[in-house]
């Protein structure tokens, strides 16, 4: 008989530290009058920057109790861990949350504390000897200064440092508990009270928030001269040197115009004048020249790679792109052509991305950013079933309309008439493409919910991606989608993740007879609500309407001679005048 299962949490935090020693090569610091104690090996106290050889020392933090894991130093000063998790925002049509959906945040809250400074310090023995002052007095760390207090003086740099959240039993080996993965965003403390530390990370994506990142990169080159509204002037930029940050050939904006040009060094020859609907004005010297951002016929996830990689400064390490190209089958259509002309944010750059279809979101645990198109169940691909009978925790589960994503009408702007005009001003487009259902009807709600999609990134206003598109969101959200949260067994954490298509039988939704009605759901969010013992799951009812195929090769059989498994995934044709198969079934949808 398995006894009980005893909780452990333990939190991880990566402190950037040299692999040098202090005075031995390549480190050149030496002891002086301006140097007068040895280094902590961090940055901020490092006495020879030219050799700095960035490694990691990793701090760990639990709670005072057995069980924990051995042969590593772990600082009993873990307090409490508080999480909200990230929540997906499907083709970014939930208004509840931002672009990318909801972050997850941890918040760690760790005491204070007095400690000899043998497990951080590499120089600890010498501090008390005197070996490590140039005035050869030594002092105990324990009776100078707190843990935390040390700390944030030694490495004031925390900000998007690695935090990690590891969640296993007692007696469970570090490496076989689960890891969740996040960023520093925030540090209070220590407080004068209680020496009370708190500190709140978010997951990597947090790095793409607005305010910290913008693409193009903000230019700093200025006119040498003014320019005249006609003519291809050849221009030096200034300060002298700033050329070298600037492509040698693009696009680059100079107050509202939008001007192609090359470069040698600091001259800029201009090469082409109000570019992408933008009118030729005069310029003065001063005046900002700012390269803009262009991408032409690109895939989705191409473009999302470059914006999170080179311009949020996500370790491309955490995007796993091969897998996104698998979901590019589904977005072919969706080509992307625009200008960026002034440095915006990369969280709405994404979220606008993300109104053709697509989203992305952090696996806490893989370390990934994951990408899903927003499309039926794939060939070949299955899905979990979970049912009030057999998994969920009894009373736990949970329905919600959410009435608020209805849509009847989708209205598509594309077409952008002027690439330094507002992205949502619906008179800087030149077409509208709309997509309906018959949601609104007097027989069905009797009222329209219409969503305006404005897009700069379809090519010359592309109607056939843009009527697709408007398709695509009318058909997936004529009826309001249904949303379940129920709880599930730690054990069963394993078996779902957020993006996962899952199949729910609950009461809760029912059939026209009253019996359960399983339903193809998509996973929204998990969080650990009381960690070891159970996982909250939310879930949204993700079933297209109709049925959806994919289209044969010649050689296939006819319906009536096809396998089960080939009238599931195959699509077949029927005459117009036919209302279903001879099976009574109804006719397909080719997506």
């Amino acid at each position: 008989m398995t006894g009980p299962r005893y909780p452990v949490q333990i939190v991880e935090i990566d402190v950037d530290f040299c692999e040098n020693a202090y005075g031995s090569a390549p480190c050149t610091a030496a002891l002086s009058a301006d140097a007068p104690r040895k280094c902590f090996n961090t940055f901020r106290t490092c006495q020879d920057i030219a050799n700095w050889a960035a490694g990691t020392k990793t701090l760990r933090f639990a709670r005072a109790q057995s069980g924990l894991p051995r042969g590593m130093l772990i600082y009993p000063a873990l307090k409490s861990v508080s999480t909200n998790p990230s929540e997906i925002n499907m083709g970014g049509i939930d208004d509840r949350t931002g672009p990318l959906g909801k972050r997850a945040r941890v918040t760690v809250e760790l005491a204070d504390f007095i400690d000899s400074d043998t497990g951080f310090d590499p120089y600890q023995a010498e501090r008390i000897s005197g070996a490590a002052q140039f005035s050869g007095t030594g002092y105990d760390p324990r009776g100078q200064g707190t843990f935390f207090g040390r700390l944030l003086a030694r490495w004031p740099y925390y900000l998007g440092r690695s935090l990690r959240v590891l969640e296993g039993y007692e007696g469970q080996a570090l490496a076989a508990m689960r890891t969740r993965h996040y960023v520093i965003a925030e540090w209070e403390g220590p407080d004068t009270a209680g020496g009370a530390v708190r500190i709140v990370a978010k997951d990597v994506l947090d790095l793409a928030e607005n305010d910290k990142a913008v693409c193009p990169a903000v230019s700093k080159g200025t006119l040498g001269a003014d320019i005249a509204e006609a003519g291809l002037p050849e221009i030096t930029l200034e300060p002298a040197g700033i050329g070298a940050e600037y492509a040698a050939s693009g696009r680059a904006s100079i107050g509202s115009e939008i001007v192609t040009f090359t470069r040698s060094g600091d001259v800029v020859t201009v090469t082409g004048r109000a570019i992408d609907g933008s009118s030729a004005a005069s310029h003065s010297e001063g005046d900002l020249f700012q390269q803009c951002y262009r991408v032409e016929d690109q895939f989705i996830g191409d473009v999302a790679a470059d914006l999170l990689e080179n311009f949020a400064g996500v370790d491309p390490a955490f995007l796993p792109t091969a897998d996104w190209d698998a979901e590019g089958d589904w977005l072919s259509g969706f080509p992307v052509t625009a200008t960026i002309a002034k440095p915006t944010g990369v969280a709405k750059l994404l979220g606008e991305l993300a109104q053709h279809g697509v989203f992305w979101w952090w696996d806490d645990v893989a370390q990934k950013v994951r990408m899903r198109a927003n499309r039926p169940l794939a060939y070949g691909e299955t899905q979990q079933a979970f049912s009030e009978a057999g998994d969920v925790v009894a009373g736990s589960a949970a329905r919600t309309d959410l009435v608020d994503q209805r849509v009847t009408q989708v209205l598509v702007y594309h077409g952008m008439l002027d690439a330094t005009g507002g992205v949502e001003d619906a008179s800087n487009y030149d077409m509208v493409t709309v997509g309906l259902n018959d949601g609104g009807s007097a027989n069905k709600n009797g009222q329209d919910r219409i969503v305006r999609v404005f897009t700069r990134w379809l090519k010359d206003g592309d109607n056939n991606a843009a009527s697709e598109l408007a398709d695509r969101l009318a058909n997936r959200y004529e009826d309001p989608p249904k949303q379940v949260t129920f709880k599930l067994d730690a054990k069963d954490r394993e078996d779902v993740s957020p993006a996962d298509l899952i199949t729910l039988s609950t009461w809760l939704i029912q059939d026209a007879t009253g019996a359960t009605d399983p339903t193809e759901m998509l996973v929204t969010s998990t969080e650990e609500t009381s960690p070891g013992h159970d996982v909250k799951i939310t879930a949204v009812s993700h079933g297209f309407l109709g049925r959806f195929g994919f289209i044969m090769e010649d050689a296939a059989p006819d319906y009536d001679s096809a396998t089960d498994e080939e009238k599931r995934w195959g699509c077949f044709l029927i005459d117009d005048a036919e209302e279903t198969f001879p099976d009574g079934t109804d006719p397909y949808v080719i997506f």
